[in-house]
């Protein structure tokens, strides 16, 4: 008895933690980094010569491959090729708490994406091939989640193809799909309907006044 008891404890804990995780992640978004296709370039010597004997008054330099806008830094990662770290320019993103028309859209951008459980369950292999043409949809839905603006439903807004261009040229498949997982539980549904419950319990709920002017 004792120790079903310990059990249910420590499933309760391990519940109230991940509740904990999924309020935080919704509340502070999530944050992720992406490796560039491209070798780091060194500092121009004029650069370093100036840093090093006028240091109270340095010079920045950016490399002209990178476009201005691109939140990019290096980073040192480890190597299994070589059995050592390199460097390595990461471009890093920042999936901040989704406005309702983020996530109306995304809800549009995921009904265009079929499948049949049934099928899949008894061809695994031959269905999960057919679902990789659903991949650029799917790396439209996280551009559309990085995004998370006002433009991203305007037609000639060209940032999420943009975006979601570049997240089928870096991003593996299993990289991807966990992102599309925590968009999806960015997306609160839960909650969202749980206000839909409370607004309509309290219009059932509120009696109409006789001297109320319509």
């Amino acid at each position: 008895m004792a120790e079903k008891d310990n059990e249910n404890i420590s499933r309760e804990e391990r519940l109230n933690i991940e509740e904990k995780a999924i309020q935080a992640l919704l509340q502070y978004g999530v944050k992720f980094s992406i490796p560039l296709k491209i070798t780091p370039a060194p500092v121009p010597k004029r650069i370093q010569w100036w840093n090093r004997y006028f240091s109270k008054h340095p010079k920045s330099w950016r490399d002209s491959r990178i476009p201005k806008d691109w939140d990019v830094e290096i980073t040192e990662i480890a190597d299994v090729n070589i059995g050592t770290t390199r460097e390595v320019y990461m471009r890093n993103f920042h999936v901040k708490p989704l406005y309702l028309g983020t996530i109306d859209f995304i809800r549009m951008l995921s009904i265009e994406i079929e499948y049949n459980e049934g099928d899949l369950q008894e061809n695994p292999i031959q269905e999960s091939s057919k679902l990789l043409k659903y991949v650029p949809q799917m790396a439209k839905i996280a551009a559309v989640a990085v995004l998370n603006c006002c433009s991203i439903s305007d037609p000639l807004y060209k940032g999420v193809n943009e975006l979601a261009k570049f997240f089928q040229e870096h991003l593996t498949a299993m990289r991807l799909l966990k992102l599309c997982q925590v968009i999806k539980q960015m997306m609160d549904k839960a909650d969202f309907t749980s206000s839909i419950r409370l607004m309509l319990q309290v219009e059932t709920t509120t009696k109409p006044r006789a001297d109320r002017v319509e």
